[in-house]
């Protein structure tokens, strides 16, 4: 049997396909097709798009030009980047098994700059075609929902959650050297991935590190444009906050170094769309993983995960919660201990290996 998982996005920061890829390999040969390659994944064909640049009008031309070529008997998409492709699919009478992946759940997003206006193409080809495919994957049982009412589904879509860890190696003498200065004695420090943005409160929380003062400190890591960067840092200059610091995007080894330094993370999403709000965020488990307790907005999945295990504070005052974890923090991270233990992280992806190879060899739609 011959799989193709069509993905466009670098998969070395994307811990869910890297997952996904796993199951493909366990079904049968696998061929990966993206503008990046996997790193050591021996039994995967890749196929680069755009000769290895990131080119979306490149990525689909090369992407059907491989289906025809390849012909697989299952080809899996990943996310609304891939719809068009999905649309292409489905005209033609002998075609393959379909998996759609749906990691990301934009179907009310109020578009505001140019690339957010193609992404709302993207999305009129989802909305229209995502139903007849043979089988539809959410992050979250919130989601699953959402998406059998939206989408007009006659089933569930199946449900791989965003449990995600990080098992890459970090060499601790280099990240001493680089990082060690911003975790100073005494200091309540909290990393946050989140980049700038104020969709994800990076404004929010530095307000909320700034007037705590010299006893708190905050590292913001992720991808910003150029003019927010700028901005942002000239808003923390002005407020005179000696205690937030952006770094900018690093590896996933050196954000493992950053959870267990940490006293703790932080996963802030405003609730403006169902995609914030009902979001699947795995930095949440990748910090849980390493030991360090959460501070999380009052998102539903987030909230109830906090209520449920303790393993953090889900509140939207973040002052409040910072205290409240500082004062407390051998008891969060004794209950943070306590969850993972409890975690099977590999059952995961076998049972969603099983649950995709008995629909594929029955032609089972989900």
């Amino acid at each position: 049997m011959k799989i193709m998982f069509i993905v466009y996005h670098d998969i070395h920061t994307e811990a869910r396909t890297q997952e996904i890829l796993q199951c493909a390999k366990k079904i049968g040969k696998t061929f990966f097709v993206s503008f990046s390659k996997p790193d050591n994944q021996e039994g995967v064909i890749s196929l680069l798009t755009g000769n290895g640049i990131r080119n979306y009008r490149m990525f689909i031309f090369d992407a059907i030009k491989y289906i025809r070529q390849i012909k697989p008997d299952v080809v899996i998409l990943h996310d609304n980047y891939t719809a068009i492709i999905l649309r292409w699919l489905l005209l033609h009478k002998k075609r393959p098994f379909i998996i759609y992946d749906s990691s990301e759940l934009y179907i009310d997003t109020k578009p505001r700059r140019i690339k957010e206006y193609i992404a709302k193409i993207m999305q009129y080809y989802e909305n229209k075609y995502l139903r007849y495919a043979d089988v539809i994957i959410a992050a979250n049982n919130e989601r699953a929902s959402i998406m059998k009412e939206y989408f007009q589904l006659e089933k569930m879509p199946l449900v791989f959650d965003n449990i995600h860890r990080i098992d890459d190696a970090y060499n601790k003498e280099e990240c001493d050297n680089k990082f060690g200065i911003l975790f100073k004695k005494n200091k309540f420090t909290a990393v946050y991935a989140g980049g700038i943005s104020r969709d994800r409160m990076t404004y929010e929380l530095a307000d909320a590190f700034g007037k705590l003062g010299d006893d708190f400190s905050l590292i913001i890591i992720g991808n910003a444009r150029e003019d927010e960067k700028v901005y942002f840092e000239k808003y923390i200059e002005e407020k005179g906050y000696k205690n937030v610091s952006y770094l900018g995007f690093i590896s996933r080894a050196e954000f493992r170094y950053l959870l267990n330094r940490a006293n703790i993370s932080i996963s802030a999403f405003s609730q403006d769309t169902i995609n914030n709000k009902f979001c699947a965020s795995g930095k949440v488990y990748e910090s849980l993983f390493e030991g360090t307790p959460i501070l999380v907005t009052e998102n539903p999945p987030l909230k109830e995960l906090c209520i449920k295990y303790h393993v953090g504070v889900s509140t939207n005052n973040f002052a409040e919660g910072l205290k409240e974890l500082k004062e407390n923090y051998t008891m969060y991270c004794e209950y943070v201990n306590n969850y993972i233990k409890k975690l099977n992280y590999n059952e995961r992806i076998d049972k969603l290996t099983i649950a995709l190879k008995e629909m594929i060899e029955g032609n089972i739609r989900c």
